[in-house]
């Protein structure tokens, strides 16, 4: 679920970036941007930060040519440097048990977040003896209860196991993310107390 994995990126800044700057903290600055874009891969799943910088090689020098708001072209100089470091990430699996906080609750389903995972979906086929309860008032939300009166609304922090797991890849590797289904199948699972209190959800 959670490692630490090697990897390295090409990062390219602006030569004139670094003009009153610190060599490598442009250049981890500059890779951590990187990183947020990607958000995550297929083979590591989310980057959650860098925990070291193993090495950084020797730059390639480029110029480019720039053209903002339609302005007249003029050249800059990219150095590209590529760095190995270490990444902290974390892969959901199948089977892995999480808690996460629920964000949305609709009559076909719950939508979980669980730290980078914005997307794990509670199917009501997966949530046995709950069922739906329909707001009464534009206040009020809904929510899906059981019998003893324990709640999934939003807001509540649910312990959920992971039953199926996809990557969505998209274009230019920007903010590339992973969907959950979820299930309550199982001991231990569903709504859980709050941090420093022995009451469950209710």
């Amino acid at each position: 679920m959670f490692s630490d994995v090697e990897m390295s990126r090409d990062v390219a800044i602006c030569a004139k970036h670094l003009i009153g700057h610190t060599f490598h903290q442009e250049i981890l600055t500059r890779l951590l941007q990187v990183l947020t874009h990607e958000k995550a891969c297929r083979k590591h799943g989310f980057y959650l930060g860098i925990t070291s910088v193993k090495s950084i090689g020797k730059n390639k020098n480029k110029i480019i040519n720039i053209n903002n708001n339609n302005e007249d072209n003029h050249q800059a100089q990219i150095l590209t440097f590529p760095v190995s470091f270490t990444c902290r990430t974390f892969l959901p699996a199948r089977g892995d048990v999480l808690q996460g906080v629920v964000k949305m609750v609709l009559s076909n389903g719950v939508f979980i977040s669980s730290g980078p995972l914005r997307y794990a979906y509670l199917s009501p086929l997966k949530m046995p003896d709950y069922h739906y309860v329909q707001s009464e008032s534009d206040d009020e939300k809904p929510y899906f209860q059981k019998d003893d009166l324990s709640k999934i609304a939003v807001g509540v922090v649910v312990q959920f196991v992971v039953l199926a797991v996809r990557f969505k890849e998209r274009p230019h590797k920007i903010r590339n993310d992973y969907y959950v289904l979820a299930t309550l199948e199982g001991d231990t699972l569903g709504p859980i107390s709050l941090a420093g209190s022995d009451e469950p959800y209710m």
